[in-house]
């Protein structure tokens, strides 16, 4: 997840750091690449921080990134070669495919860290398709594309890829392109929500698989709770709670809906039970959500509350409700009971997200 602090650096900090000469191959064709960026933190160091020598009797696993053998980067103010990533696809076993766009002829290595994932040259049309050599392993990984020029020089995307790779390898990865600016937004390539394509042919090619999950809890007052939520293929909700009828409400057309209704705080538990239901009437979704009262109260505040779906990840939540991904760090502050670490959070988890204006 602090991966998502590269969004805070300035592109020269980065452009600094490449040098294609030592990105490489591990000995080992058939084992997974582990995430290479757990823990990075240089967001105190100055984008044009020159970086030390290599020590040229150090193992290949242990070189700079940065060394004086390093091929001339492109740094001209106008006309400047570029290097773009424009598709980037990775199924739940940690195959992935990158694509863009670069100078004809370019040669173009895709790395995370020191490693070497794959390279291949730009066609006549400065088209380019690298298929990753080595599968990505569960975590969180961060991707940097380079491109060796004719003339001799070097460019870097401006832009890195944030993937993150579930266990159960039955979740799709997240895939992101993250900035290396700050005045950029992440774009969002690949979400474990999207729909599963289907290659049988006897599937219905216009059904839609129903589905229905709860998002955020509100407090109205110290009795009446508001939920929000995401469905998709039905038209009303129902929810019950422990058994007895809590309230219901149409779908809005971009599958949103608002449930308000009354909860028992003498309760130590709820059971909670959502219904999705389509125009014959028929439930054609079921969420069940348990609940204890003890992490309902932290909204008593004001506090808006948001329940942890299936493929979702602190910076992705932080990302959907502040526009900032980095934020997670703010609901890790405000969550030190619940939050162990905060690379690990599992679906029906309640977390209480900062007021409005507070800030990390």
């Amino acid at each position: 997840m602090r991966f998502i602090l590269y969004m805070l650096f300035g592109v020269g900090g980065v452009l600094v750091a490449l040098a294609l000469g030592v990105v490489f191959f591990g000995d080992d064709e058939t084992a997974e690449v582990a995430p290479q960026t757990q823990s990075i933190d240089l967001s105190s160091k100055p984008v044009d921080e020159p970086a030390n020598a290599a020590d040229n009797n150090a193992p290949a696993s242990q070189v700079d990134l940065a060394t004086p053998e390093s091929p001339a980067l492109d740094t001209q103010p106008s006309a400047e070669p570029t290097l773009s990533i424009e598709i980037a696809r990775v199924k739940p076993d940690g195959a992935a495919v990158v694509a863009g766009s670069a100078p004809p002829g370019a040669v173009i290595s895709v790395f995370e860290d020191k490693i070497l994932l794959g390279k291949t040259t730009a066609d006549a049309n400065g088209e380019w398709v690298v298929v990753l050599e080595k599968r990505l392993g569960p975590g969180q990984h961060l991707i940097s594309v380079a491109a060796e020029l004719k003339d001799g020089g070097a460019i870097m995307a401006e832009t890195s890829i944030a993937i993150e790779i579930y266990a159960d390898q039955s979740t799709k990865p997240l895939v992101a392109l993250l900035p290396e600016n700050q005045t950029e937004m992440p774009v969002l390539l690949q979400s474990p929500d999207d729909e599963t394509e289907t290659s049988t042919s006897d599937a219905a090619p216009t059904s839609t698989v129903a589905q229905i999950g709860p998002r955020s809890l509100v407090w109205q007052d110290e009795t009446k709770l508001s939920i929000g939520g995401q469905s998709r293929g039905g038209v009303r909700v129902t929810v019950s709670t422990n058994g007895t009828f809590f309230g219901d409400a149409l779908v809005l057309a971009d599958g949103s809906w608002q449930v308000t209704g009354q909860v028992d705080q003498n309760r130590n538990t709820h059971r909670l039970e959502f219904v999705l239901v389509d125009n014959a009437g028929q439930a054609v979704a079921r969420y069940l959500l348990p609940v204890r009262t003890r992490d309902l109260q932290k909204g008593l505040d004001g506090s808006q509350l948001v329940v942890v779906n299936k493929g979702d990840a602190l910076w992705r939540i932080a990302y959907r409700s502040f526009g900032k991904g980095v934020r997670y760090i703010d609901i890790v502050r405000n969550n030190t009971g619940d939050i162990d670490n905060p690379d690990l959070i599992y679906p029906n988890q309640i977390f209480a997200l900062p007021k409005p204006g507070a800030t990390n």
